[in-house]
Order: structure tokens, then C-alpha cells, then sequence
């Protein structure tokens, strides 16, 4: 038993190992661009955005992997991929929403935005089930759904802005990667440069200081 046990360890080991080397590959990152596109495919049919941020998590795998003398077409690859999920996130967000609104914070419990026809108002939180006066109901529904609303866009502006955050970070430490005067550096600059509009987003990928999160 211990034995078959070992083997089993040993062979879980070695499918693990392959599957990273074949991250190192073409043939890896073509699996990852196809994964990637498939949640970006699945984020314009839902807009669930943590379909972003799933394809952040795969694009940010992928290092460096060339001599980092030229910029190798696998190393390129990498790098176009993550700047492709980068400006998805980016596009995705709502450049207007200001988290530190306060019209734009959601309230831990609901109160009753009216009382009943009997001038009565339930303690914070109370089921709306509860309330017997049909008027009252309807605008404590409401209330509860515009704070559902405000919650639910609260999450996804901060979720976004995360993984831009993110995906920066990863680009600026994957072009970091190449010595500082080499062709590879410079190429990846270059591509940097072309890609990437924004010039918020393309400087802190740029900037020689890592950047925050």
C-alpha cells in the first residue's frame, strides 16, 4: 500500500512538472491564448467580470522564457497576451464610479424608507415578507434592491481595478525579466509603447519604480 502510494506521488509529481514545462512551449501558450479567449468570450456574454480575472490569473503564468538577449516570438507572445487581458479589464471599467462616493457605498442593513399605513418602521434588516402594508412593502423592496445594485457595482469597479492593478504589475515585472540594455528590453518597451494608449497605464509599466497595489 505504502508503495503504490509512493508511485502514485511520484507520478502526480511528474504529470505536474510536464504540465509546466509545456507553459514554457508554443505549444503552452497557445493553450493559454485559447483559455484566455474563452473568458473573454464568456465575460462579453455574461459580463461577469471575474471572467477577466480568471483570464489575468492564465495570461500571468507565463514567464519569461527566451535567452532575454532578442525578444524570443514565445516571449512576445506572452507579453501580447497580457496586454490583451490588461486593456479588457481596463475597457471593462466604469472610468466615472468614484468607491469613495458615498451615494455609491452600500448599507450593511436596509432600513424601511417609509413607514406603514400604521406609522410603523421594522428594525433595520427586517424581512420585507413582514411588512403587511402593500406601499410600505413595495418601497422597501425597492430600497433593498438599489442597495443590492450599489453593492454589486461596488464589487465589481473594485474587482476590476484590482486586476488592473494586477495585470500592470505582472507586465512590468515580465519586462523586467530582459537585462536592462538588451534587445529584448527595448522590444518589449516597443510593443508596450504601441499597445497600450492610456498613458496612466502604459507609465507605470514604463516607470522604473514597481508599481503599487
Amino acid at each position: 500500500m505504502k508503495r503504490n502510494l509512493t508511485l502514485f506521488v511520484l507520478l502526480l509529481g511528474l504529470t505536474i512538472q510536464t504540465r509546466a514545462e509545456s507553459n514554457e512551449s508554443l505549444d503552452g501558450l497557445k493553450f493559454a491564448e485559447e483559455r484566455v479567449q474563452g473568458n473573454l468570450d464568456d465575460f462579453s456574454r455574461t459580463g461577469n467580470y471575474e471572467y477577466l480575472v480568471n483570464a489575468r490569473k492564465i495570461a500571468s503564468s507565463l514567464n519569461p522564457r527566451g535567452d532575454k538577449a532578442i525578444l524570443s516570438p514565445l516571449d512576445e507572445g506572452c507579453l501580447r497576451l497580457q496586454l490583451k487581458v490588461l486593456l479588457a479589464l481596463d475597457m471593462a471599467r466604469d472610468k466615472n464610479f468614484d468607491p469613495n462616493a458615498r451615494q455609491n457605498f452600500p448599507s450593511l442593513n436596509v432600513a424601511m424608507p417609509v413607514p406603514d399605513s400604521n406609522g410603523v418602521r421594522l428594525p433595520s434588516g427586517a424581512d420585507p415578507a413582514s411588512v403587511q402594508d402593500p406601499a410600505a412593502r413595495k418601497a422597501y423592496e425597492d430600497a433593498i434592491a438599489e442597495n443590492n445594485r450599489r453593492r454589486d457595482k461596488m464589487n465589481r469597479e473594485m474587482g476590476l481595478s484590482r486586476g488592473v492593478d494586477y495585470a500592470v504589475l505582472d507586465t512590468w515585472i515580465f519586462v523586467r525579466g530582459f537585462d536592462a540594455n538588451s534587445a529584448a528590453r527595448k522590444s518589449a518597451m516597443d510593443i508596450v509603447e504601441k499597445t497600450i494608449a492610456d498613458p496612466g497605464l502604459r507609465g507605470r509599466i514604463q516607470s522604473e519604480n514597481r508599481p503599487g497595489l
